[in-house]
């Protein structure tokens, strides 16, 4: 009995050790790569976690008070990806290291946030036998909905099918390749579509493209400085991601052509308006 309870208890510590996921941040930036972005989904798809504690962190250069509010921008970047994420970080601890404590010698490494997580053990239902009886002879009532993971998924598989059977001079949307909102970011869950993209890219050589962004919400259709942006954010994932800028192009409608009218009436037609366009130059 003492060695069952001994075995137990070990397990329970292992399940419920304590961990860091560190995120890295460029040079005076409080926004999330794409690329640390998509590590923090893969951490937490791994396992489920309790955040216990964030500290924002800054290297050596620029005052102690500008770090601070640095730290403090890169902690709130981080957050905002775990709302996303429907990930509970109320009871954790927040603090702005900035400067102070310089654990490396790399400046890389000391422009980051971390996060002090617990691993909690997954508790399963348990559900008597007669129950599961029961539960075989009731029929569905509705149908079953895809989850917002298993709905991107088919939107890859769709994407894959537009960008190689299309014509040159095709246009179409990337379904589900939201931004947050007046920011060039690309919303967590998009994220498997620019891979997509990117696979695709790789695996069609010929395939040339070029990048259309939009935005939502403002009135001035002149205005196209972020929807520039948010289609050189996609362009500058690709050829930083082995894609010859020479089959790429992009440009920036603003809120020309929405596929709401504006003022929008909801978030989601916001977020529709605020979408990314392919437009098919050299085929495959």
């Amino acid at each position: 009995m003492r060695k069952i309870l001994f075995v137990f208890l070990f397990l329970f510590n292992f399940l419920s050790a304590q961990r860091t996921i560190a995120v890295y941040f460029e040079v005076d930036q409080s926004s999330l790569s794409l690329e640390e972005a998509k590590k923090l989904v893969i951490n937490f798809q791994l396992a489920h976690f309790k955040v216990i504690e964030i500290r924002g962190y800054c290297d050596a250069r620029g005052s102690i008070a500008y770090n601070d509010a640095l730290a403090q921008r890169r902690i709130n970047g981080v957050l905002q990806h775990l709302d996303e994420l429907s990930i509970s970080y109320e009871s954790a601890l927040q603090k702005v290291i900035g400067e102070r404590q310089l654990e490396f010698s790399t400046h890389a490494q000391n422009r980051r946030v971390d996060l002090v997580v617990e691993t909690l053990p997954k508790i399963k239902d348990s559900v008597l036998p007669n129950a599961i009886e029961k539960k075989e002879q009731i029929a569905p009532l509705v149908e079953e909905t895809l989850t917002p993971e298993e709905q991107i998924a088919e939107e890859a598989g769709q994407l894959e099918t537009q960008l190689t059977q299309s014509k040159a001079g095709t246009v179409f949307k990337i379904k589900n390749l939201n931004f947050v909102f007046n920011s060039d970011d690309i919303e967590i869950l998009s994220l498997p579509l620019l891979d997509k993209l990117l696979e695709v890219m790789h695996n069609f050589p010929k395939l040339e493209i070029e990048i259309h962004g939009y935005i939502c919400c403002n009135p001035d259709p002149n205005d196209t400085k972020l929807s520039i942006r948010r289609a050189h954010k996609i362009y500058r994932y690709l050829t930083q991601n082995g894609i010859d800028a020479k089959r790429l192009g992009y440009k920036g409608f603003g809120s020309s052509n929405p596929i709401f009218p504006l003022p929008e009436k909801s978030e989601a037609e916001k977020a529709a308006n605020r979408r990314v366009e392919i437009l098919i130059k050299h085929a495959i």
